[in-house]
């Protein structure tokens, strides 16, 4: 682990070109890192257009209920980003490269335990205990921002369904299409290809991307790698709307987001009826085994309701996400929940967060396992609905610092009353350096 660390320091040394998406006028380091402006070293490079980073993201979990047994795990990530505003090093108006590499390691509970969920209860967990380039991409912003073009390898979370990550279950976290169906890569996979962004006015945008599909992504060995071996088996396609809000005023109203999206990705995968065991045998080895796509669509909104005078106030959200029921097993998303950041006069950067999901499995599946077990091949529990709460507390304990502790009550996980009910407490530690 500490060969790691040692490891991908030198790697962010050599790569203090690039960082997350857009250059502000001016950054706070002091007030929101560890290590501060590094006695004003930080805001110079800055200043001349390169920005760096390292965050620590971990996520400790025990089950006090559920699965076969009661354990612990611990997952983190240690995330280095870096980027280059090319204008301010070389006067190349509105350009930039980005650079983002995230180191894995842990356990998960979800495994451990055979807690049988459909989501992961600790989000930090996936992609494998690797390093991998998440992003390394070139943006160019054209027409005083009226355009912005992006190319390269990136997450779709970037750019589509950007949904912030408050939460320690998967469910109420980032990308939330790229958890369930088939050829969409959320963080920290990335994938090879293009985003359009349209701003025709500051409330409204317009986005489109095309990429790469190809199942050596989420390969292990792909890890620092610019390109995936093998050839590409399709092409991922999305669009999407989003608008911004400002209750009371375009001024000092209370901000929101509203998105709506879509996507299709052309590669060919197995009907997700096949999957279930016994289904083949069933139906007989003349049956159709491939779609020729996937698709599916998204909504997701969040508006704050409330400001106090610290500027803290509350904020409600709510995500559905619609899958492919021919070919993934979770073809529905539905989540509702609440964030409430400076709930007490003294505590003015902590923050509240409240939410309750539901994952649907496809009934494709659901049909396979009754006809499996009617004709005596079972007996296969039958599949439904999921149902996630998380109540959460994040504790600011000082500048680029914060720990989480939380609870997950997970009701019939994997979508059937065969598994028992688990009950996950967790801690989820956030240093920014």
């Amino acid at each position: 682990m500490q060969q790691k660390i040692i490891a991908l320091i030198a790697i962010a040394g050599c790569v203090t070109a690039a960082n997350e998406n857009v250059f502000a006028a001016d950054q706070d380091y002091a007030n929101t890192t560890l290590t501060g402006d590094w006695n004003g070293a930080r805001q110079r490079l800055y200043d001349q257009g390169i920005d760096i980073g390292v965050d620590y993201l971990g996520e400790f979990a025990h089950n006090s209920s559920g699965g076969i047994r009661q354990t612990d795990a611990y997952a983190d990530q240690i995330h280095i980003h870096a980027a280059f505003d090319f204008q301010k090093l070389w006067g190349w108006t509105g350009s930039s490269l980005h650079i983002d590499l995230n180191d894995r390691n842990g356990s998960q509970i979800d495994a451990k335990a055979h807690l049988g969920t459909l989501l992961e209860s600790q989000e930090i967990y996936g992609g494998g205990n690797i390093t991998r380039i998440t992003r390394f991409y070139l943006q160019q912003s054209l027409w005083n921002d009226l355009v912005d073009l992006k190319f390269g390898r990136m997450d779709i979370g970037g750019d589509f369904f950007p949904f912030a990550c408050d939460f320690q279950n998967l469910n109420f976290c980032g990308a939330l299409p790229g958890w369930i169906s088939k050829g969409v890569e959320a963080w920290p996979l990335a994938q090879t290809g293009g985003v359009i962004a349209i701003n025709p006015s500051p409330a409204w945008t317009i986005k489109f991307g095309g990429f790469e599909v190809n199942p050596n992504n989420a390969a292990t060995s792909q890890g620092l790698k610019l390109s995936p071996s093998g050839p590409s088996i399709g092409t991922l396609m999305l669009a999407e709307l989003d608008w911004r809000t400002h209750l009371g005023g375009a001024q000092n109203g209370l901000p929101g987001i509203w998105r709506f999206g879509g996507w299709r990705n052309t590669a060919r995968y197995q009907d997700v009826f096949l999957s279930v065991d016994g289904a083949q045998q069933l139906l007989g080895s003349d049956s159709a085994a491939l779609q020729s796509s996937v698709s599916g669509s998204y909504f997701m909104g969040q508006q704050q309701l409330t400001r106090q005078a610290a500027g803290g106030g509350l904020s409600v959200f709510g995500n559905v996400v619609q899958a492919d029921p021919h070919t993934d097993l979770v073809d529905q998303m539905i989540s509702v929940g609440l964030l409430y950041d400076g709930p007490f006069a003294a505590r003015p950067n902590d923050r509240l967060g409240f939410a309750i999901g539901r994952d649907r499995v496809s009934s494709r599946v659901a049909n396979a396992e009754h006809l499996v077990t009617q004709a005596g091949l079972g007996p296969v529990p039958v599949q439904g609905y999921e149902y996630i709460t998380e109540l959460n507390y994040q504790f600011q304990l000082g500048h680029g610092l914060a720990l989480m502790p939380n609870v997950q009550y997970i009701r019939h996980p994997g979508g059937t009353s065969a598994s028992h009910d688990a009950t996950v407490w967790g801690l989820r530690a956030v240093a920014k350096f």
